[in-house]
């Protein structure tokens, strides 16, 4: 069974539809991948695809690629798009209040997964989230 599954699909919300049905073909495919692990990593990925699909293309939606990997050790996602750059701060990503309806993609994001990283190579914006898998 192939160790990746990847998706193409437009910024638009109902995009978020297709990451969690993704994510339910990877763990139908690794039943071994503990719960607290897919919690963990589905939260930290739902969020960058949700900074994706409301940041990345304003005011006009753009296609983003996602490709999950499950290895033994780990779990993968890659997200690229050709949207606006990020301006973020990793050191800086706090929760925000608790009544603010934003600002709590990036901060989730990192509470859950074991890395985080952003880049910008060329006109391309490439998301890393990583989540080392428990015993």
């Amino acid at each position: 069974m192939p160790a990746e599954l990847s998706l193409r699909a437009p910024g638009v919300p109902a995009s978020l539809d297709d990451v969690h049905a993704l994510l339910s073909r990877a763990w139908d495919r690794h039943p071994d991948v503990g719960d607290d692990d897919r919690m963990r990593f589905e939260i930290a990925v739902v969020e960058i695809a949700g900074n994706v699909v409301e940041h990345a293309g304003d005011p006009h939606p753009v296609d983003f690629e996602l490709a999950v990997r499950v290895e033994d050790d780990r779990l993968e996602a890659r997200f690229q798009d050709p949207g606006r750059r990020v301006d973020v701060d990793f050191s800086t990503a706090d929760m925000p209040d608790a009544l603010a309806e934003t600002g709590r993609g990036v901060a989730l994001a990192l509470a859950t997964a074991d890395e985080l990283t952003y880049r910008r190579v060329g006109a391309v914006n490439h998301w890393l989230v990583l989540r080392r898998r428990r015993p």
